[in-house]
Formats: C-alpha cells, sequence, structure tokens
C-alpha cells in the first residue's frame, strides 16, 4: 500500500487539548508526539505514542483511529481492520476516523482476497 497520503489519516489532536492535566494531558502530549512522529515517516515510534495515549484512552476514537492508521502504515492490516471497528463501535465517529476506515476497508478486501502490495511500489524507476 503506497504511503503518499503522509499523515492525512492521522487525526489531528481534537479535545483532548482542553486539559492542563491528568489523562487527557497524557493522550494530547502522546498524541502530538506521535504525530510528529509519523510526519517524519516514524511508524513505530508514532504507534508507541499512539499506545501511549490508548492506555490513557481506551476506547477513545480519535485515539483509536491514530492507532489503526500507525498499524496500517506498519503492514499489520489486520490489527489495523479490528482496531477500525473498536473505533466505530465506540459510538462518537469523527469524520476522519470514517474516511480513514472507508479507505483501509476497500484495500483491505483486495488484500484479502490475496491482492498482495507490490513491494517497492514507490521506488522511483
Amino acid at each position: 500500500m503506497r504511503w503518499g497520503f503522509g499523515v492525512l489519516a492521522v487525526v489531528a489532536i481534537g479535545g483532548a487539548a482542553c486539559a492542563s492535566s491528568g489523562p487527557a494531558a497524557v493522550v494530547h502530549a502522546q498524541l502530538r508526539e506521535g504525530v510528529r512522529a509519523a510526519q517524519r515517516g516514524y511508524w513505530q515510534e508514532a504507534l508507541f505514542r499512539f499506545e501511549k495515549a490508548r492506555a490513557a484512552e481506551p476506547s477513545d476514537p480519535e485515539v483509536l483511529n491514530n492507532v489503526a492508521v500507525a498499524l496500517e502504515a506498519l503492514g499489520r492490516y489486520d490489527d489495523a481492520l479490528a482496531t477500525y471497528k473498536k473505533a466505530l463501535e465506540s459510538g462518537a465517529k469523527p469524520t476522519a476516523l470514517r474516511r480513514n476506515y472507508a479507505r483501509f476497508a476497500e484495500f483491505y478486501s483486495s488484500y484479502a482476497k490475496g491482492a498482495k502490495p507490490k513491494e517497492g511500489s514507490d521506488a522511483a524507476h
């Protein structure tokens, strides 16, 4: 899968920015660092940060969306699918989550049928 869309799929920090202490502050700080890592293409670091945010807010749909995007970027498609589904089950469905899941579901249906992403598809010829 091509990651030229960059961090368009990574959700902005959102409502967690309102609090200055407690779990919301942890979520905000970890999401901010995760987004920075993702913008640089450091998806493993981004996932680490998003998982820290998830530990503080395990059912927050924006946090779960970020986790799913990072998993997707790392090629962990089954884990990404499960995380997207958990985010969608939370009730709240931010626009970015719906958009990311729709894009991923389209890709995943082809992937599940055996159309694996080509290695080096981003390489210049």
